[in-house]
């Protein structure tokens, strides 16, 4: 009984405090009404309006990114365009500097034969396929051109033309598997048959064909031999890569790259025959 009557008591003491409290608030507040009012007011509004300045400050940075990046964006299409127009004018260059490679070894190459008339021509198309086993020049009869003149490319020995037009004339390539070339080790001065070969053109080979008895070597040089009835002696073919011994050693053969690029050709130089 008597806890539950301090427990009472003790409860009214808090209710007398907290009225005298509220009460002394009212007092305050009808007294000082203006002040508590703007203090209440900037208690109130002051978290908010570091809110609302937090949130401008942000978007204002965010906005100044964005334009930064915007401006960036801008820089490198720029500097990428500007790198695109020089890769290109570097490929341009370099397509001319491969023209004029091209051109001087023709030079060379008429130099060379200075003994034969010559005139170059434009390859204007060719056989489907990657290599140029047969393919077309845009010279023909009016330019002089006969049936089995040499044409000459990449420093060597391309093929012989095969047909004429008054426009244009077909050409074979060496490396065609219908082509054959008398041609001499120029080392030894031995004597062979340089044949297309069907397996050997995947790789841009000829196939020579010599007597057991030579000594040809890898490393070799070969040009055309002064027995072929088309081509005129002397004019280098290319290269031997590998010399290959049957397997009843009875006979042996040679793998030759030629001097031209039978991948990539476009002029072509055509050696009129002496007396035609």
């Amino acid at each position: 009984m008597k806890s539950s009557k301090k427990k009472k008591n003790k409860n009214i003491l808090i209710i007398l405090l907290v009225a005298g409290t509220i009460g002394l608030v009212l007092t305050i507040g009808r007294r000082y009404q203006i002040k508590v009012i703007e203090n209440t007011m900037q208690y109130i509004t002051s978290p908010i309006q570091r809110g609302v300045n937090l949130v401008f400050n942000k978007t204002g940075n965010i906005t100044g990114n964005f334009k930064d990046i915007h401006e960036l964006q801008a820089s490198n299409e720029a500097l990428q365009k500007e790198l695109d127009q020089l890769l290109y004018d570097n490929n341009i260059l370099e397509q001319y500097r491969d023209e004029n490679e091209k051109l001087k070894e023709l030079l060379d190459l008429a130099e060379r034969h200075s003994d034969y008339p010559s005139k170059g021509a434009n390859i204007i198309s060719k056989d489907p396929g990657n290599w140029y086993k047969v393919f077309i020049i845009d010279q023909g009869e009016k330019a002089g051109f006969k049936q089995d003149d040499a044409v000459l490319a990449g420093g060597g020995l391309a093929g012989h033309i095969i047909e004429t037009g008054p426009l244009s004339s077909k050409v074979l390539a060496i490396i065609d598997d219908r082509s054959s070339v008398s041609a001499t080790v120029l080392r030894t001065g031995e004597t062979g048959i340089l044949r297309g070969d069907i397996e050997l053109i995947q790789d841009g080979f000829c196939k020579f064909e010599i007597d057991i008895e030579s000594e040809i070597i890898t490393g070799d040089q070969i040009v055309t031999s002064h027995l072929s009835d088309i081509y005129p002696p002397g004019i280098m073919i290319g290269v031997v890569e590998e010399v290959i011994i049957s397997k009843n050693g009875l006979s042996q053969y040679a793998h030759v790259r030629p001097l031209a690029n039978f991948k990539d050709l476009k002029q072509v130089l055509i050696l009129e025959k002496k007396g035609s």
